[in-house]
């Protein structure tokens, strides 16, 4: 807190300073000086602003990103209705959730759905496999990201000039999505060298960018590199997170007679390395680390035609985008167990011998993944020429591809990581095809004025089918299509203390489809290993092991693109530069992606040792003429499936006031009100851990309710925001309140509706099957406390950041500190008194520009 109000002090006298200088150069106040100042301060935004066009969506400038000092693109998201400031967690992936309320596992999808474009080119992770099979330490889970979207870690924000987030129902224009969609708009232009010092509790960060700009011939080039590190404890150094990126972005203009065409063209670079390791000294010397590196080129070209009179033809746009990853998965550690295992190393079905694990040994396991993405699309913008009626015809069509030329999973099969838990083998990721799919689109956008009113209309389809699949999967030549209209009405303007004001309502309604990864369309084959004899011997080498491998392929080939369908009222109301959007919302996806389990019985041979004398073996004893018995095992696999329900609905407001003259501030109220619930509709499979006789529970049930949860929260974030250019010094004060949390389960079945047994034949539940000595184990016990309201109440952080230019605004230092005043009261749950604390978060930061 020393640290903080000295630095607040520093700037605060270096801006008086500075106003001093200034005043004392410039005696003579021009009348006018006042107002023209009062202008300068209007235009800058340090918030998000509700977007001008017919669908919920909020644009983020420059001024507002530099105001809030990110680290990553997940730093920006609190500035949407909704969001709120967190402390940057860079050690495990960050992924989107737009109005949600809650992140349970197993609804993915709403993030999975969410595109994101760059400069018009999207970031697609159909063909992102990389997952440790097997593994259940959390260092090895917690870092996974697959089937979950866009990680925002790898995306710096020091470059983009622009964000603009569709919440609500974007353009047919764009595909493969169900939840939102993410524009990003990067710096074009310029002749300055600019450079970004950032520290913060947990990070540090540096960038150094330099922009040309050749007016005479219409070109610009930027070049730029930006260098992250992250830990989690800045105490451990063994843990944490690093990113480097560069990019180098072309511009070209030419310019006929009678058209105009532009030319840009980007190159990319992205590394995010993620690093986690036991320290030896803590853990008797023994190795114990992860290691994750992603390496991902980029390069995409752009052309824009587009005539320099009115006519029937607007623009052309032809965009070509294509990237290559190289991510590569390292994990060692010493396995140490308890008891005899076994190794199951046959890639074929049938009999085969395993090999006897030692209890001690040093394991390594790698993930080698190399996605290629390659993304074409054409379009064009036609129009009638009327002094009238303002409208544009767009027509395209898009094709992408998604390849993996990844090894896989790479581990010694006799020595695996997991030994415990593998049902995997390694397999080359090469060979699975590729994801390709193509889509037409088409869409109106009128505008017609009547009476002072103004009616605007977008409406379009987009048509989307997947290709290179084969036969047998029910996508295979279908096409999907989303329907999409967004309507508005925007009455007479009238005047209000000599300011224009307006009111505009707007609806609209649109179904989006967001198609199956590869992962989820390709899963790896599953082995189900039963073992047939375990012989021990005091020799090691007459011991062995036989095992019956089964080989179950999971692809469901019913498997179809999630679906969501989502409609929204808005209002938007600008009382003489006073502006209030509100928009209520409601999107329905029944089909999204989860995992499902499936059980069927398997037939293996139990083979009786008791009559083989030990003294007389050379070897290995032989199964030729050794008595067994054939018995069967319930044994369960997971395969994807739509079985995902998410319904969100909610209340998105906006409140932005005009800047105070004589305050120099403005004020901003944003919040929502989100109720989220998730369903699993498909049926539940279960089967008891519990054993009788030395054998465990041989029958499955299935039940009709699995649960879900219903989720609800209501924050509203007040930010006090104000610029201040004589001394140009800069300062926001929000108090961000979150004035409930509410989460109750919903109804899971105690009994099942039916049941399997070991011979794979289905049974009814019956009235008294809970008192078989069997079946009873199907029963499960959820009480009433399961069900329980749990409520979290009010609680308030204050976060406070400053900026102050220096040197003619060459240099800027700022300061942020996030919850730097916080309001968390204690509650009871159950008679429970829960204490709940926060911890500061602050950083400072400086950008030299020359």
């Amino acid at each position: 807190m020393k640290v903080f109000k000295y630095i607040l002090l520093c700037l605060t006298s270096c801006g008086a300073m500075s106003g001093y200088a200034q005043n004392a150069k410039n005696k003579v106040v021009e009348k006018d000086s006042l107002l023209s100042k009062t202008q300068e301060i209007g235009e800058v935004v340090v918030t998000a602003q509700e977007s001008r066009g017919l669908s919920a969506a909020s644009v983020i400038e420059k001024h507002a990103m530099e105001h809030l000092q990110p680290s990553s693109f997940s730093d920006i998201l609190e500035l949407l209705p909704g969001g709120r400031s967190h402390d940057p967690d860079l050690n495990s992936p960050n992924t989107i959730r737009l109005r949600e309320a809650g992140s349970p596992s197993g609804y993915t999808t709403t993030s999975l759905g969410t595109s994101f474009v760059v400069d018009g080119a999207p970031i697609s992770t159909n063909a992102n496999m990389q997952f440790v099979a097997g593994a259940w330490d959390e260092a090895t889970t917690s870092r996974e990201n697959m089937n979950a979207g866009v990680d925002m870690r790898s995306i710096s924000t020091d470059d983009i000039e622009k964000v603009e987030v569709v919440r609500g129902i974007p353009s047919v224009e764009y595909g493969d999505l169900t939840s939102g969609l993410v524009k990003i708009e990067r710096k074009k232009g310029g002749n300055d060298w600019n450079a970004r010092l950032k520290a913060d509790m947990g990070s540090k960060l540096f960038y150094l960018a330099k922009g040309f700009e050749w007016t005479p011939h219409e070109m610009t080039l930027n070049l730029s590199v930006d260098y992250l590190n992250a830990k989690a404890d800045p105490r451990n150094r063994l843990e944490n997170y690093k990113r480097l990126t560069f990019s180098a972005r072309l511009g070209k203009t030419w310019t006929t007679g009678r058209h105009q065409l532009s030319l840009f063209s980007n190159l990319d670079y992205t590394g995010s390395f993620d690093n986690d390791k036991v320290d030896p000294d803590l853990n008797n010397q023994a190795e114990d680390a992860y290691k994750s590196q992603y390496n991902k080129v980029g390069f995409n070209v752009k052309l824009d035609l587009s005539p320099l009179k009115r006519t029937w033809f607007k623009t052309f746009n032809l965009m070509l985008s294509s990237s290559y990853e190289d991510n590569l998965i390292e994990r060692s550690k010493l396995v140490q167990l308890t008891r005899q295992s076994v190794a199951a190393t046959s890639m074929v079905a049938g009999e085969h011998d395993g090999v006897v694990l030692p209890y001690k040994y040093q394991a390594y396991h790698n993930v080698d993944g190399k996605p290629f993405y390659f993304f074409a699309k054409l379009n064009g913008k036609f129009q009638i020429p009327s002094d009238v009626i303002s409208n544009t015809l767009l027509l395209g069509m898009d094709w992408n591809l998604d390849k993996n030329f990844g090894k896989g999973q790479v581990y010694d099969m006799e020595r695996p990581l997991y030994a415990t838990s593998m049902s995997l083998r390694p397999r080359s990721l090469s060979s699975i095809p590729s994801n390709q799919q193509w889509a037409l689109y088409a869409e109106e956008r009128l505008t017609l004025p009547f009476a002072g009113h103004s009616l605007e209309v977008v409406g379009g389809i987009r048509g989307t089918q997947m290709l290179n699949l084969a036969e047998g999967f029910r996508m295979k030549g279908k096409f999907y299509w989303d329907p999409r209209v967004n309507v508005g009405l925007t009455f007479p303007k009238f005047m209000v203390g000599n300011r224009i004001s307006f009111v505009r309502i707007s609806g609209g309604v649109g179904e989006h489809t967001k198609f199956p990864t590869m992962d989820q369309l390709y899963p790896d084959p599953v082995y189900l290993d039963l073992t047939q004899l375990n012989y021990y011997h005091a020799n090691a080498a007459y011991r062995r092991v036989n095992i019956m491998t089964y080989v179950i392929d999971p692809t469901n080939k019913n498997l179809t693109p999630a679906r969501n369908l989502k409609w929204e009222v808005s209002t938007d109301v600008n009382i003489g530069g006073n502006r209030l959007s509100v928009t209520l919302f409601r999107e329905n996806m029944t089909s999204g992606f989860r995992s499902q389990s499936y059980y069927a019985p398997y037939t293996y041979k139990w083979y009786d040792t008791s009559g083989i004398d030990a003294d007389a073996l050379v070897g290995p004893p032989s199964l030729d003429g050794l008595p067994y018995e054939l018995r069967k095992e319930l044994m369960g696999y997971s395969y994807y499936t739509n079985g995902s329900q998410t319904l969100k609905r909610g209340v998105e407001y906006t409140f932005s006031s005009r800047r105070i003259e004589k305050l120099m501030t403005r004020l901003t109220i944003n919040g929502a009100w989100f109720r989220t619930t998730y369903r699993n509709s498909m049926v539940e499979t279960y089967r008891p851990s519990a054993v009788i006789g030395n054998k465990q529970i041989q029958y499955v049930g299935y039940y009709k309710n699995d649960g879900g949860s219903m989720n609800e929260m209501l924050n509203t974030n007040f930010t006090l925001d104000t610029d201040i250019p004589r001394l140009k010094l800069g300062f926001s004060i929000s108090a961000q309140c979150l004035w409930y949390t509410m989460k109750q389960n919903t109804e899971v079945s105690n009994y099942p509706t039916s049941y399997m047994d070991n011979d794979g034949v289905m049974h009814d539940w019956k009235e008294g099957d809970e008192n078989d000595l069997y079946l009873k184990y199907l029963v499960r016990t959820y009480s009433a406390g399961y069900y329980a309201l749990s409520r979290v109440p009010f609680s308030m952080n204050v976060n406070f950041k400053v900026t102050k230019k220096l040197f003619a605004d060459r240099l800027n230092i700022a300061l942020f500190c996030n919850k730097l005043l916080d309001y968390t009261p204690e509650y009871e749950v159950n008679g429970v008194t829960i204490r709940r604390h926060v911890t500061p978060y602050f950083g400072l930061e400086m950008n030299v520009k020359i």
